[in-house]
């Protein structure tokens, strides 16, 4: 069975996220087989999730929210795709184009009215770093939003209001 991979750019913006600790990332990324992350290949998913997760141990887990926030400063969007409210229920098509092989889970985002959304995250990564990735979301398309953490998905449940 394959491995679930994350494309270079992904990695690349997790440790590009990691502000003040990046020399750290890398040199655990390095430890772990990764040395120089070519933003057009392919990474083992578990490999980066586990460098994550031992940085967030040595430095505590808001930096996974730090990580998040980043996730999509750089990300390119289709021209129709110029909203937070755009973007976010297209939230899954961008995590699966950035993600491949095995159940690599997904974003559920349903629209319950005009300004509230219920988001659903069954992927391996974090809450926190969801929680981040929305926050980042927001702050791309210049919108004022709401986000409250909900459950116990696996990687978190949240309703945000625009």
């Amino acid at each position: 069975m394959a491995k679930i991979e994350a494309h270079g750019s992904s990695v690349q913006n997790i440790v590009e996220g990691c502000g003040v600790f990046q020399n750290r990332v890398k040199a655990l990324l390095a430890e772990k087989g990764i040395s120089d992350i070519d933003p057009g290949k392919w990474y083992d998913l578990e490999v980066v999730l586990a460098v994550t997760e031992e940085l967030a141990k040595s430095v505590g887990p808001n930096v996974l929210v730090e990580i998040g926030k980043y996730a999509p400063k750089n990300a390119q969007f289709p021209p129709e795709i110029n909203s937070f409210e755009k973007a976010l229920l297209s939230l899954d098509i961008a995590y699966k184009m950035n993600h491949r092989n095995g159940n690599i889970g997904e974003y559920k985002v349903q629209q319950e009215d005009l300004k509230t959304f219920k988001v659903i995250c069954d992927t391996p990564y974090p809450s926190k770093f969801n929680l981040g990735l929305l926050r980042g979301l927001a702050r791309k398309f210049n919108s004022l939003v709401r986000i409250e953490e909900e459950g116990s998905a696996r990687g978190g449940a949240f309703t945000v209001r625009v």
